[in-house]
């Protein structure tokens, strides 16, 4: 199986807020230090990629965030405008028609279009290819997908298409979708989870849900923000010892032994759900560090970006 790094088209999901805009950005930008040419593509949701990079709003056109790193923000509206431009070659007839109002309010109920359009886009992206030299525009294209739930009707998309629709054009583009999505030498799925109760069950069960709705290549379990160990399991006792033995007075050693205790705790806590994850789930994990942070911007995910492209070089954590 091709590595992370390998692949042309890698998509992050899981359970919303567990960092796949986070993780998403970090890989985009390991892949470009590595001489990629990347392109990172937010979908649908509220545009993030700005702060990050300390870039202006990220939109439906590329814009270089970093060497070698292009990003875009989509919507649904822009992908089914740039589909149908596209397809109808012209842009006034494209006004003429789908902004008509009653045409939209049509459009909008629709079950799936929403969803194969910006698919769509992530296709036309990455399949793109540079008319003078013939080969792909992008080494890499990185999509932040859907939360969990909405994420796999997302990707379900194509197959429900191609399954309840026999022929026309819809199909036509549902099939070149389903067969990129299910290419294991171009295509990577990795699962985004916190190493916590709820993300980490919520994970287990979207890596079933894969395994029998979907063929699409499965990478990584990315565990977010996991604490790094300040103690051995000598000091971890002493640390707990002393916990223990001191009066809860509010000095300052009172609160560096709460916070001692705090970390040792957490750090156990997501220990044990990181080996659940090793025993139920058969894939590679990497793990990002926990950055002690107020605020996520291109410093946090530079580090981010090293931590990824460090593990993946040596195969991820592994049972």
């Amino acid at each position: 199986m091709k590595g992370l790094f390998e692949r042309r088209f890698v998509i992050q999901t899981g359970k919303g807020g567990v960092g796949k805009t986070t993780v998403s950005a970090a890989i985009a930008l390991a892949a470009s230090r590595r001489g990629k040419r990347v392109l990172l593509m937010e979908i649908g949701a509220k545009e993030r990629g700005s702060r990050l990079f300390g870039s202006k709003p990220l939109s439906f056109e590329p814009i270089e965030v970093e060497d070698n790193l292009f990003a875009i923000h989509v919507s649904p509206d822009q992908a089914l405008e740039e589909y149908a431009v596209l397809k109808l070659r012209l842009k006034t007839l494209y006004r003429a028609v789908f902004e008509n109002r009653f045409v939209r309010s049509f459009l909008r109920v629709i079950p799936g279009l929403n969803e194969l359009t910006l698919l769509g886009k992530a296709w036309y992206e990455v399949t793109l290819k540079d008319s003078s030299t013939g080969r792909y525009r992008w080494d890499m294209v990185v999509v932040d997908a859907p939360a969990t739930g909405h994420g796999i009707f997302f990707l379900k998309i194509p197959d429900v298409i191609t399954s309840a629709l026999s022929g026309g054009p819809m199909v036509d583009e549902a099939r070149q979708i389903a067969n990129l999505l299910g290419d294991e030498k171009t295509t990577m799925l990795n699962l985004v989870t916190l190493v916590e109760e709820m993300p980490v069950n919520e994970t287990i069960e979207l890596k079933a849900q894969l395994d029998a709705e979907l063929n699409v290549p499965l990478g990584y379990v990315v565990a977010n923000s996991v604490y790094p160990p300040s103690f051995d399991a000598e000091e971890a006792a002493r640390v707990r010892e002393a916990r223990a033995s001191h009066p809860h007075d509010g000095s300052v050693g009172d609160r560096l032994l709460e916070a001692g205790v705090f970390r040792v705790e957490r750090v156990e806590l997501q220990t044990g759900y990181l080996e659940r994850i090793d025993r139920e789930v058969d894939l590679p994990q990497i793990r990002v560090p926990y950055y002690f942070t107020e605020r996520f911007d291109f410093q946090t995910i530079s580090k981010i970006a090293d931590d990824i492209d460090r593990q993946v070089d040596g195969g991820g954590q592994t049972p």
